[in-house]
């Protein structure tokens, strides 16, 4: 019925509902009072006429980005289109709003690196204490260390590449940082891929030796790992220890939640918090309190996991205050309320192409309101 809904309300906008489809609608428009004021949103801002081909899941995306830009002319009429052909494609049929670190690898101690803040350089810091600005380099070799050469590839990502017979000492450890607003994809040099969000970084080794490969992340990262039994892949988080030998899943360990999450696709993975140990599958999401150090594993929805590795935010059924740490990390804004925290909860999925001021307006609700004032939001209700 949510793939059905958006469709609907479509039809009922170009006036092109059948019978069935207008009882249907008129009993989704009276349910409820978010309901209406969907619909009406929608309406008034929505001109662009979605084929029946359109609505498939697995072309919504596509077409809605390639006949949708923003021109000066037409301030703000996509925005409902954009949010709402992504819920589509998402499984969400609307927006809803309701009231309702040092750590020990073994073999010597890796300490995080704070993220540099108010930048919006990518900055890699090689283990000689040099910074290299990624934004600013050329296509090419990068750097050089310890036989390993890293290079920038014409997508942006830079990886490592490494002669094992070559090796000389121990290897040392480069930090890789993404600013607020900025996503980054890293090879590392076992051929590990690792997609970085905005606001985070990684500390990891010129080059893997001894039993394990052992990266620290703070923030939030998406890993392939490449397939290797003999050693085992670590990625340690705020405490916590996540080992792989081969898969694809996602961390989010961001300093200022209360909670990690680690959310895996394919293969398994082992968890360790403290004394606490779980075995991970496919489809799963492990959820650890930062405050009591209590494990929630759950089944959840592996897409939506990710979908910021897909330039979108989602939201379910989530607080504000979870909903403004996102907004400050992308648009590296900090924010500020006045009085109390809102208590109402909001649900959709947002583009995070789309400006601050055209995702604050889909934010808001008749109780709460922003007010941007240069790298500020106020947030009044």
């Amino acid at each position: 019925m949510l793939k059905m809904e958006f469709k609907i309300i479509i039809a009922k906008i170009n006036d092109t509902l059948s019978p069935e489809e207008e009882s249907i609608f008129d009993t989704w428009y009276k349910e409820s009072a978010s309901h209406r004021e969907y619909f009406e949103k929608v309406k008034e801002n929505y001109q662009i006429e979605i084929t029946e081909a359109e609505l498939d899941l697995n072309k919504a995306w596509q077409a809605v980005d390639k006949r949708i830009s923003p021109k000066k002319s037409r301030k703000s009429y996509y925005k409902y289109a954009i949010a709402a052909s992504v819920a589509l494609l998402l499984g969400i049929g609307y927006f809803t709003v309701t009231k309702t670190n040092v750590i020990d690898s073994g073999k010597e101690t890796i300490e995080t690196e704070e993220i540099i803040q108010n930048s919006n350089d990518i900055v890699l810091t090689l283990s000689d204490g040099s910074k290299v600005i990624l934004n600013d380099q050329k296509n090419g070799v990068v750097a050089s260390q310890q036989s390993v050469v890293i290079t920038k590839d014409k997508d942006g990502s830079i990886r490592y590449d490494e002669n094992n017979d070559q090796h000389t000492g121990k290897p040392t450890y480069n930090t890789l940082i993404t600013p607020n607003g900025k996503t980054f994809q890293i090879a590392l040099p076992d051929g590990t891929n690792v997609w970085m969000n905005a606001g985070s970084s990684l500390k990891y080794p010129t080059y893997f030796d001894g039993n394990e490969r052992s990266v620290v992340l703070t923030g939030e990262a998406y890993f392939e790992v490449s397939h290797n039994e003999k050693m085992p892949f670590k990625v340690f988080s705020n405490g916590q220890q996540v080992e792989v030998l081969g898969t694809h899943f996602n961390i989010r360990a961001y300093e200022n939640e209360p909670v990690l999450k680690t959310t895996l696709l394919e293969g398994k993975i082992k968890i360790t918090e403290g004394e606490n140990s779980s075995l991970v599958k496919p489809g799963q999401q492990v959820k650890v309190s930062l405050t009591n150090h209590s494990m929630k594993i759950a089944e959840v929805n592996i897409e939506l996991a990710i979908a910021w590795k897909n330039r979108l935010f989602y939201f379910e059924n989530a607080k504000y205050d979870e909903i403004m740490r996102e907004i400050e990390r992308w648009y590296d804004v900090k924010v500020i309320y006045k009085g109390k925290i809102p208590d109402e909860r909001f649900q959709g999925a947002i583009q995070k192409d789309l400006k601050l001021n055209q995702v604050l307006k889909m934010l808001e609700s008749k109780d709460v309101h922003f007010k941007v004032s240069g790298k500020e939001v106020l947030v009044t209700q």
